[in-house]
């Protein structure tokens, strides 16, 4: 097991607004700030709804703030909520505790403040260091301002730091993504996740790119994109630890992602927000009126819910572990479903293993770099129909 993952539960905490919505992004955010002020109550409300047991019978070590744009609350506003948390959940003394955060969005003086109330981890959303991709991304932020938040962040003393970013995006070129990764590297954050740009259904760009507007990147040129990423960050001493995300050691994996990845329960808070918690499934509604409403009036938020059987979860233990470079862990998951994994899945293994996408080692099955590659080609094949 990797030094910062440590099988504790999390907690995640959806704030909804955002200055602008961006045309690519399919997460629950919303511009309008009318529903806020009720809000900070309603999400107090519902934390505090959890104070009972299963759940406080454990001690969580993440907290998580996503969005949205969470790097819009006030210093009083994020306070109110951390301490219902603190108030409510058995807290580790070492807990991560992540924002996300867009440039142009936090001052000097709210950094410090943050940092100040226990935030020890920043995830900033940079998506590119290109003024023409932030445009066309429809980022408010641009190159600059990315760099200059980034430096105001190690001012303010924050010693972990994740930054987004995203390819293939329409237009651009493999010398557009090294000039990315160079700009990136150059900061030399203690974490990454760099994405391919997907065309999720409902979103502004994938209306774009079926009515013609946009074209998306070719095939080929993603999967060198992908390829020169891993390459350029692996040489330059980061891991990759999943299909995504890079770290510059096992210290800096992201503790709290490691949770959704490894099967290991989290609570979520707020409108949209996920939840998990052994063999059990449920999500809020994905409304901050509806979400408002049904905390004030004491109701609950969950809309909805659903009991995980054996097969569900032994293909979601499948599919989650082989996007990590750790894999599936054989001994574990003989010991928690009470049967072999290469007994089950013989055909896939054998077969992967034979084409030089995935090998046996270390009492795991893993994807080599070749399968993580396709990874979401192979992960369907583990699927029971």
């Amino acid at each position: 097991m990797a030094k910062n993952i440590t099988g504790r539960p999390g907690l995640y905490v959806h704030i909804p607004y955002c200055d602008t919505k961006c045309a690519y992004c399919d997460f629950y955010s919303i511009t309008r700030q009318d529903s806020r002020a009720a809000f900070i109550p309603a999400l107090i409300r519902e934390i505090h709804s959890y104070g009972r047991e299963p759940y406080t019978r454990n001690t969580f070590d993440t907290i998580y703030f996503g969005g949205g744009t969470p790097s819009l609350l006030s210093v009083e506003e994020l306070s109110r909520i951390l301490e219902a948390l603190r108030q409510t959940f058995p807290l580790a003394e070492d807990s991560e505790i992540t924002l996300e955060a867009n440039p142009g969005t936090i001052r000097p003086e709210k950094l410090k403040a943050f940092k100040e109330l226990g935030v020890n981890r920043l995830s900033m959303g940079i998506q590119s260091f290109d003024d023409a991709d932030l445009k066309a991304l429809g980022r408010l932020h641009t190159a600059r301002q990315a760099l200059q938040s980034f430096a105001e962040a190690r001012r303010a003393g924050f010693d972990n730091i994740s930054l987004d970013l995203i390819f293939a995006l329409p237009g651009q070129t493999l010398k557009r993504w090294r000039d990315n990764l160079k700009t990136l590297l150059e900061l030399a954050p203690e974490h990454v996740s760099a994405y391919n740009l997907i065309y999720e259904p409902g979103t502004l760009f994938h209306r774009w790119r079926e009515e013609g507007k946009l074209k998306a990147a070719p095939g080929t040129l993603e999967e060198k994109l992908y390829v020169t990423t891993m390459e350029t960050l692996e040489n330059a001493g980061y891991i990759m630890y999943e299909v995504s995300n890079y770290a510059r050691g096992e210290r800096y994996y992201s503790r709290h992602n490691s949770k959704y990845w490894d099967h290991t329960p989290y609570l979520g808070f707020g409108p949209s927000a996920h939840s998990y918690w052994p063999e059990e499934r449920w999500s809020n509604i994905r409304s901050a009126r509806g979400y408002n409403q049904k905390a004030h009036a004491g109701e609950p938020t969950v809309s909805f819910q659903e009991q995980l059987g054996t097969e569900t979860r032994m293909f979601e233990t499948v599919m989650l572990g082989l996007r990590t470079r750790r894999g599936v862990d054989l001994k574990r998951f003989a010991k928690h479903f009470k049967n072999d994994f290469g007994a089950i899945f013989r055909p896939q293994t054998e077969k992967l293993i034979r084409e030089g996408f995935a090998r046996i080692e270390d009492n795991h099955f893993r994807l080599t770099a070749k399968g993580l590659m396709i990874c979401d080609e192979i992960i369907p094949h583990f699927h029971h129909d």
